[in-house]
């Protein structure tokens, strides 16, 4: 009797380790070079099979300086949902720093309350492409359990975008790449056009 007790407090703990270790400790984004940005979210909750989160992916929004982290207004933050999972990836500061000398990720934040700056903490989910440029901007999975939990809304700057404007954001779909005097210079042409073919009709 005392052994299946022991067995039954030794299987707790290790539910109750898994739990707590079932967090969300950076944020990674890469740039595309059209506009657009994927965003990744690194946990130590070991290798997974699939972009499986509780949470369903990352919430990003204006952060209220007036408010408190636990305050701020998540629900009305747009949400980016995990699509895709890549294993064994970065983990330690150092490692995280080499992914962006290398070009696999334009820029990384810890989360402050979860880093550990361990080796084994090197799986990552990833969204779709989404619109967000260089600035300071709230981010937050949730506090579901698991996989991604974190416990409360964090501000992070992101920088090293090129391709989207400096504090646009965040959205789904890409800016018009189209600018003012470059539609005028169409328009430019288009009459241009009109006017040699009324003189040669004459």
């Amino acid at each position: 009797m005392k052994k299946t007790a022991i067995a039954l407090l030794a299987g707790l703990g290790l539910l109750i380790s898994n739990a707590a270790n079932a967090h969300l400790v950076a944020f990674g984004w890469k740039d595309q070079g059209n506009g657009t940005v994927v965003f990744y979210g690194q946990h130590w909750h070991g290798n997974q099979s699939s972009a499986y989160s509780d949470n369903g992916g990352v919430r990003i929004g204006v952060w209220d300086s007036n408010l408190s982290a636990a305050a701020q207004p998540t629900n009305t933050w747009q949400l980016f949902q995990w699509t895709g999972f890549i294993n064994d990836m970065g983990g330690t500061a150092a490692a995280n720093d080499l992914l962006v000398s290398n070009g696999t990720l334009d820029g990384w934040v810890a989360e402050p309350a979860n880093f550990g700056n361990n080796a084994g903490d090197n799986d990552w989910f990833y969204t779709i492409p989404f619109v967000i440029g260089n600035g300071t901007w709230g981010l937050f999975t949730g506090t579901n359990c698991c996989v991604d939990t974190m416990s409360v809304p964090g501000e992070f700057t992101l920088t090293g975008i090129s391709s989207v404007p400096d504090g646009t954001g965040p959205g789904s779909a890409p800016p018009s790449t189209a600018s003012a005097p470059g539609t005028f210079a169409l328009l430019g042409f288009g009459l241009a056009g009109l006017l040699a073919r009324r003189k040669l009709t004459k």
